[in-house]
């Protein structure tokens, strides 16, 4: 008996138990199928299945977006053998080379190291290529962002392209892609701050959020955020001057988290460095949810992080960190101890782009949602 001649429900009994990737490719088995794929039955019955204590996320290799499942149980890591596959739409055979990775939502939006950009769905394939408002390519030096708007009845998505000018005082014209019109907007100049290369946007409810440097002196650190539904930048503070800032991350989807670097001086010869992470409060103050303290023994490789940005994860029940270099060397460390050390393969000597290291849960039902991706379709490719 064929799988698509079982009665419903032991057909999402079965499909409940398949892991996430190959499950997108059951989608364009029928019309019947993807509706119960992506209803909110299956997605809880498929999240129940899922193995206890694992993170799903996503990170770049050799300018390929793969899975990595990372156990937190029993300390391990394991990086999917083939990566996701983008084609590109220039060669009848080709991938292409992605030079950095935006997540927002269940969607990427990628940067080619051709300077091209492409919003992209990794598991069923889907992809809309923008084009730039007024030249054939975008720059290496520009910002990209991926966010919607809140007010809307339904998520309208948008993209920030920030266009840096390297010339003193720096200049920041920036614009908004509108996937409703398909156009880009031009929206104004900024002047009084600028953001490091080393460090990623990162995306939590639409909107999207970076550490940045204040133009006055002295330089100042903040957090920057934009706004998609009000298209307007607006500024939060930190929760205390560090020693050294390395990134942002976020919580379940709805907390901004930060890691910074500290010494403390305990005598006139003595010093004790601690790294902590802060995570916002409903309220929107700070709070110190973790610190790893005694890391004098691995001082090279923060130092390291802390100059030339770092991707990080946090885990506040399981007090864990989880860090990620541009060499994709993945680092694990639980309150005191350093409890593992992963080379994930690839990585770049290149100091233009950041470290990539992403939670990406399956999100079912966004596939589904993404109409407004009005590009040619093609089928996800197999682990």
């Amino acid at each position: 008996m064929q799988l698509t001649n079982l009665p419903s429900d032991l057909i999402e009994n079965i499909l409940s138990k398949v892991p996430d990737t190959p499950l997108a490719r059951f989608r364009t088995t029928s019309k019947r199928w993807n509706v119960m794929l992506s209803s909110e039955s299956f997605i809880k019955k498929h999240s129940a299945n899922a193995p206890k204590g694992e993170s799903l996320c996503i990170t770049l290799i050799h300018s390929r977006v793969h899975l990595v499942r990372i156990n937190l149980h029993d300390p391990s890591v394991k990086v999917a053998t083939h990566p996701f596959y983008l084609k590109d739409p220039l060669s009848s055979s080709s991938q292409v080379d992605i030079r950095d990775v935006f997540h927002c939502d269940g969607l990427l939006l990628c940067t080619t190291k051709d300077k091209r950009l492409v919003v992209w769905d990794p598991y069923s394939g889907e992809t809309k290529w923008i084009k730039p408002r007024d030249s054939d390519r975008y720059k290496k030096s520009d910002y990209f962002a991926l966010g919607f708007d809140k007010k809307s009845s339904c998520k309208q998505y948008k993209i920030l392209r920030v266009d840096r000018q390297y010339t003193i005082p720096i200049k920041n014209f920036y614009e908004v892609y509108d996937f409703t019109s398909d156009s880009w907007r031009v929206l104004g100049t900024a002047t009084d701050w600028y953001i490091p290369d080393y460090r990623r946007g990162i995306s939590m409810k639409g909107n999207t959020y970076w550490l940045a440097k204040r133009m006055v002196k002295p330089e100042t650190e903040f957090i920057l955020s934009f706004d998609f539904s009000e298209e307007t930048f607006q500024s939060l503070p930190l929760p205390h001057p560090f020693l050294g800032l390395t990134a942002l991350s976020v919580v379940k989807e709805e907390q901004l988290c930060l890691l910074g670097f500290q010494l403390f001086l305990m005598g006139e010869d003595a010093c004790s460095s601690e790294l902590q992470v802060w995570e916002t409060t409903s309220t929107g103050s700070w709070n110190k949810s973790l610190a790893v303290v005694g890391l004098d023994g691995y001082r090279d490789m923060f130092n390291d992080m802390i100059s030339r940005g770092i991707s990080f994860l946090a885990d506040e029940q399981k007090k864990v960190v989880i860090c990620l270099n541009r060499e994709n060397n993945l680092n694990i460390l639980r309150e005191n101890k350093h409890i593992l050390h992963e080379h994930l393969g690839g990585g770049s000597k290149c100091v233009s782009s950041p470290a990539v290291l992403m939670n990406f849960p399956p999100s079912l039902a966004r596939i589904q949602q993404g109409t407004f991706l009005k590009g040619r379709k093609r089928k996800a490719e197999s682990m």
